[in-house]
Order: C-alpha cells, then structure tokens, then sequence
C-alpha cells in the first residue's frame, strides 16, 4: 500500500522522525532508510535497540504514532499516479487484486475511504498485529491462499527491498517500484521488474512478465 498504491512513504517518515524527536533522539534521512516497510511494532523495537528508552511506554508510543497516520492518510495522502488505473487494468482482465500491507486495518480503511477504493480489491490483507513482517513471505501467501491461487501465478507491486524479498520468497513474480532515492541499488536486481512509476506498466510489460 504504501510506496504503492499511495504516496506515503514520506509522511511516515516525517511522523517516525517527529514521534522520536519529541523523545529526544533526532532520526536523520539516512537512518530513517533502516525502518522503510517495517511495521509499526519492528519500527520501534529497531530504534530502542539503538537508543535509550527506558521509561518510555513503548505501546503508547505505537499507538500514538499509528494514530498520527491515520489522521493523516484521512486527510492528505495522495494515490500514486496510475494507481487507479492499473487497479482497472487488472480488473478489466478478469483477475483478482488483493492489497497485502504491513500497515493495520486502520491505515487501510482510512485509505480506503479517502479514495473510495473498497470495492476496487478482493482480499485487504494487513500483516500489522498477527502475522510475521516482510521479509518474511507469511502475508503474501496468506493472500494467495485466501484467493485460492497459487503463489506462483500471482504478480506483487512492491516498493520496499524488505517486500521485493517477501514476494520472492513466496514464489511470485515481483515488480519493483523504488523511492527515487533507491531507485539505482543494485539490490531491487532481484525483482522481476524495476519502474519508476505505475504508469510505465503496460499490456506489453504485462505479456513479457508472462
């Protein structure tokens, strides 16, 4: 979802930096790469690994951090250029979508709502509260199984390398859209495909995935 489906990534980023701010640790751009497409509670557990926290009430830091996005997805998250249009482009061939994100069920139905894409997906899946996190492969099979395909025949979209591994570990075919900033490391190698933007996905690019 995020990096995706919705331009985010930035303003988790903002949040994760202010949260941690107020606590007296400053997270430079350079550090917050570490935490990119981790879930809330691997965030937090990252960071106290790193600095001194004790005393602080890590739960009601997750909660205050994912309440923050929540209001913020409501509000000003944007969908990524050519979002809906890939999303009809699947749909007009037939086959099914299903949104597979470490994000919780808020983050997704604030999404959902904002941009009125609930019934746009087959399967939402959030891998946040009862399932391992990218990159272990658990929320991509989870997904294939509740479609009742075979992880082999499912294309992931994915913009994190934490999540190009998940889908590759779970057999499927990925397309990997990094941020600009990762765009050229040599590491997104692995996916099956690498773009720019939604919008470079085409009926040709589809057939040669094939």
């Amino acid at each position: 979802m995020d990096g995706v489906l919705i331009d985010s990534e930035h303003l988790w980023q903002q949040t994760e930096k202010a949260i941690f701010g107020e606590l007296g640790f400053d997270l430079s751009d350079e550090l917050l790469v570490q935490t990119r497409g981790l879930r809330t509670e691997e965030m937090v557990a990252h960071w106290s690994a790193r600095f001194p926290m004790d005393g602080i009430d890590v739960v009601s830091l997750m909660e205050e951090y994912d309440r923050c996005m929540v209001e913020t997805m409501l509000r000003e998250v944007p969908l990524m250029e050519g979002a809906r249009e890939l999303i009809s482009f699947f749909r007009d061939k037939g086959l099914p979508v299903a949104l597979a994100t470490c994000s919780t069920q808020a983050h997704i139905d604030a999404v959902m709502e904002k941009h009125g894409l609930r019934d746009s997906f087959d399967l939402l899946v959030s891998a946040a509260r009862n399932m391992q996190g990218k990159p272990h492969p658990e929320v991509y099979l989870y997904t294939a199984e509740k479609l009742k395909v075979d992880p082999t025949q499912c294309l992931a979209f994915e913009d994190s390398f934490f999540g190009v591994v998940a889908a590759k570990a779970a057999r499927m075919k990925v397309v990997a859209m990094p941020d600009r900033s990762e765009y050229d490391q040599e590491r997104f190698g692995a996916a099956d495909l690498k773009i720019r933007s939604l919008t470079e996905f085409t009926s040709e690019t589809f057939e040669k995935l094939q």
